[in-house]
């Protein structure tokens, strides 16, 4: 979704020649709200209210070496959109059940599935 949303974004300003039509914040909105009108099911999700379901990540967001594209930190949404990548999530909840928490994903063995993709590979290779 991150790649998605700074695409829409770069591709509005190098084909209109006008960064700005297309705002980080203006991508941000089509990535959630917007998109859940899209579909019908804005009383539902798309925005973090009572009585919705919410899918939410936290994005570390730290001016630290281990995430030096998000270095200087002026802008947070448009550095939400242009520098973030999955590997700026640290975690990840579901419809209130929390998956990822602190970069460990719960109820999952991750060992065994690396293994068994390796195991898989063999086979294939």
């Amino acid at each position: 979704m991150f790649e998605a949303m700074r695409v829409a974004c770069l591709i509005q300003g190098g084909i209109h020649e006008n960064e700005s039509r297309i705002t980080a914040k203006d991508a941000i909105k089509m990535a959630t709200i917007n998109g859940a009108k899209l579909l019908g099911l804005e009383e539902k999700i798309g925005s973090i209210e009572v009585g919705k379901e919410a899918d939410i990540i936290l994005v570390d967001v730290k001016e630290n070496l281990e995430n030096i594209m998000m270095i200087p930190n002026i802008n947070e949404i448009a550095n939400l959109v242009y520098n973030t990548s999955g590997k700026n999530v640290v975690t990840t909840i579901i419809k209130g059940n929390i998956l990822m928490e602190n970069r460990k994903i719960k109820h999952i063995n991750v060992e065994e599935i690396i293994s068994k993709c390796k195991e898989i590979v063999k086979r294939l290779g």
